[in-house]
């Protein structure tokens, strides 16, 4: 029989995560049993195999067969950088009741700026969240178990996309520094993440907050998956022109850019968000104050 035949799709309940490790160590999954629902089998069922291979005979004899599904290959990914968001993803999705709360903010005096002081949209995102976080110190927080706790430093994780796989690394007590200090740190955090062979746990652990932005490629605004322990991330998208009403009551065209915020409904509500994200809006729509000191 082949790799792939339609019983083999039916017979096998198994998340792409946990088949991409299984191909990768050449499991035999018809002597596994899924902890899913259905029995579906999840990546912890295959790290538990890994795991175990040492220590019993029938493991052992797991290792001799792979399967493969089509598509289910992404060339040039790397499998330990997909394998780390996978385990987050699935852990944050199932513990953690996420809401979303979208804001149209006009870029207008943004992009004449960036222009000027040589920065970019995204510093300015993260300059203005920053100041943010100060003012509604409940979203910079994490959940205990039992309530939300609300943390001392404001320490933002941007994303970058590598050819090994997404990275967040972390910009540290961003509310301590200048739009210019804010630029630079990213900058050089970016340039250091995509030339770097193995993720380094130093630059992405003790994100208190995350931001993530698919300006570049077009995307006009998207909901994001909160990694925990944060409370929330900031998603961002691209800016386009569209008709507004200006303050005389005409037709006007502005750069009008997205930001959606994925909310630990444990910690934060909706009223919450929709106050965090006036305050990011007030900011980027009033720029100078944030290039000011």
């Amino acid at each position: 029989m082949s790799q792939y035949e339609k019983p083999k799709e039916e017979k096998y309940r198994i998340s792409p995560a946990a088949l991409n490790l299984a191909n990768e160590l050449g499991i035999n999954l018809d002597l596994l049993s899924g902890s899913g629902a259905k029995g579906r089998i999840l990546l912890t069922d295959i790290e538990r195999v890994k795991s175990d291979t040492g220590n019993s005979e029938k493991m052992q004899s797991a290792y001799c067969q792979k399967v493969d599904f089509p598509g289910s290959r992404t060339p040039g990914k790397s499998i330990k950088i997909r394998r780390l968001l996978a385990l987050r993803a699935e852990k944050s999705w199932q513990t953690i009741p996420h809401f979303y709360v979208t804001i149209s903010v006009d870029m207008t005096d943004v992009v004449r700026f960036c222009h000027d002081l040589k920065v970019t949209i995204n510093d300015f995102v993260l300059a203005a969240t920053a100041r943010a976080l100060v003012e509604h110190p409940w979203v910079n927080a994490t959940w205990n178990g039992e309530q939300g706790v609300e943390l001392d430093d404001i320490n933002i994780a941007i994303t970058v996309a590598t050819d090994r796989g997404l990275y967040h690394p972390v910009l540290n007590q961003c509310d301590r520094l200048s739009l210019k200090q804010i630029s630079k740190k990213a900058h050089e955090l970016a340039e250091k993440t995509m030339i770097q062979k193995e993720l380094q746990d130093e630059n992405s652990d003790g994100a208190t907050f995350t931001i993530t932005n698919m300006g570049m490629l077009g995307i006009e605004s998207f909901s994001a998956i909160i990694t925990p322990p944060q409370a929330a991330v900031l998603t961002v998208g691209t800016i386009k022109g569209e008709v507004i009403v200006d303050e005389q009551g005409n037709p006007a065209v502005a750069p009008i850019m997205r930001l959606t915020l994925s909310a630990d409904h444990r910690v934060l509500d909706g009223v919450d968000v929709a106050e965090f994200l006036d305050t990011i809006k007030c900011y980027l729509e009033a720029p100078v104050i944030l290039f000011q000191d």
